[in-house]
This record gives C-alpha cells, structure tokens and sequence, in this order.
C-alpha cells in the first residue's frame, strides 16, 4: 500500500464527472497499475503549478508514465470529448432551454520559452511568441481554440480557427462578435461563403483612450482572465500547438468540473490510500 501526498484540485464529485469518459483498459496483457485519477491529479498539478515535466513529485506516478497518457488523450480525442461534455452539462445546469445564438472570438499574445515550433513577434503587443485564438459562447465557455505564432494576423487565421467548429453546438448562432482586429474583406467572404452566422465588428467608441470594456466582448476577455489563473499557461512553456491547446482545453475542463461540483474549501492537500 502507498499513501499519496499531494495536492488534488479534484473531489470524488469531480473525478466523477471525467472518469466515464477515459478510455477502458485494454484486454490482454498486465493489468493496468496506474490509476487513472493519479495520472489526471499530476496533469493538473503542472497545469496549476507550472511545474516542469522533470520535476515532478515523486508521490505521483513517474513521469513518463503521465506524460503518455497525457500525450494519448490529446491525440485520440479523450480530452475533446470529456471537455465537450462539461461544457454540455454546465450549459444544461446554468442555462437551460437556452440555445447560444451569439459567439465571441479574440486572440493573445504571449510569450514563450525558448525553442519549439509556431514561434514570431506581434509588434503591436510587444511580444516575442505565440498567439491564442479562441471562440467562446456568452457564458465564455470554449467553442475552438488555435495555437500560432505571434507574428500571425487575427484575421488571416480566423477562417482556421471557425473551421475548428465543426461539429460545435453552433447550429442556432446568428452572430460572431470580433473586435477592429477581425475587420477584413478577405473574411467576410470567407464568413459569407462557409458560415451560417454574421459576423459583427465591435468598435472602441470615438473620442475614448486607454481601456475599454465592449459590449458583449466582455465574455471572452474574461476566459482569457480564467486562463491566466493556471501558472502553466502565464508563459507558453509547450514545444508544440497542441501541446499548447491541449493544456488550455485542460484548464477549461478543470474549471467546468468546479463549477458543476463546487467544493467550499481552496484546493487542499488530499491523502488517499491505494492498495
């Protein structure tokens, strides 16, 4: 028997939420070891932490243990399926019988460690890195999210980005909010050609300097603000986009499980015996 000493952000409420949706146990073979709830406390303790892959603590399982299984659910579509159903079930707890008709799209520019693919410069920000382009509903919950590099025009990745929403609830949205950035002919051709929905430029008000809360835009700036509460994601530590995507969709789905299953106490320190 092991004792576990680590912080869990997840109660057995929320492990119950996700453990449906991990894949079963193949046949054959050594039973399974790990436990899966194990592997997804570590996932979350980078998330949270920052901490880097090499330094994580020894009570979770070894390292290369958690990362191929963190690698598998990026690729074969487990994270995309457990994060479509929360946003499903939040959508359902907190809005019921009401479908979206708006959406919201924007982008950031942050930095990046050195090395690793999709990598430029965003002048207009400062910035020497990468860019996230996101698609949120009016409650701010995740539609699609692209990972480029920094130097990319929001304009010219956006037909990208919503061919990411196929498959999306996006069957009753009439409208795309963007800001002065997404003004370009080019896409609203594309918008008109391929899309169901308007897309609407909102704009600064004449006459006013510094920051500005938008109407309606408001939502996906702060998802971007729920983002920045992972220490993972203030910097862009990842080699690869999807890595970087990944990692995103994985703060989403941490933050949907607190919000279906509030828990009255910050994160504490969760001692668990496995036989």
């Amino acid at each position: 028997m092991r004792i576990h000493h680590y912080p869990s952000d997840l109660t057995d409420a929320q492990w119950a939420l996700i453990e449906p949706h991990l894949p079963e146990e193949p046949g054959g073979g050594r039973p399974r070891k790990t436990e899966m709830r194990d592997v997804l406390d570590a996932i979350f303790y980078i998330l949270r932490t920052g901490c880097q892959w090499r330094y994580l603590p020894v009570d979770f399982p070894p390292r290369s243990t958690v990362w191929r299984y963190f690698d598998q659910w990026r690729r074969d579509g487990t994270l995309d399926r457990i994060h479509d159903t929360l946003r499903r079930k939040v959508r359902s707890a907190e809005k019921p019988y009401h479908p979206r008709t708006s959406a919201s799209v924007d982008s950031q520019s942050i930095d990046t460690t050195s090395g690793g693919e999709q990598r430029g410069r965003d002048n207009a920000k400062n910035v020497d890195g990468r860019k996230r382009h996101i698609v949120v509903d009016s409650m701010g919950l995740l539609l699609a999210v692209m990972v480029t590099a920094a130097s990319v025009d929001d304009a010219a990745a956006a037909p990208a980005l919503f061919a990411r929403l196929e498959g999306q609830p996006m069957s009753q949205v009439g409208t795309m909010y963007a800001d002065g950035k997404y003004h370009n002919f080019q896409l609203y051709r594309w918008v008109e050609d391929n899309a169901r929905w308007d897309l609407e430029i909102v704009r600064r008000p004449e006459g006013v300097s510094g920051w500005v809360t938008l109407p309606i835009r408001w939502t996906v700036e702060r998802t971007f603000a729920w983002l920045g509460n992972c220490r993972r994601l203030i910097k862009d530590h990842e080699k690869s986009t999807l890595s970087s995507e990944a990692f995103i969709k994985l703060a989403m789905v941490q933050l949907m499980c607190h919000r279906l299953r509030p828990s009255d106490t910050e994160p504490e320190f969760h001692y668990r015996s496995v036989a």
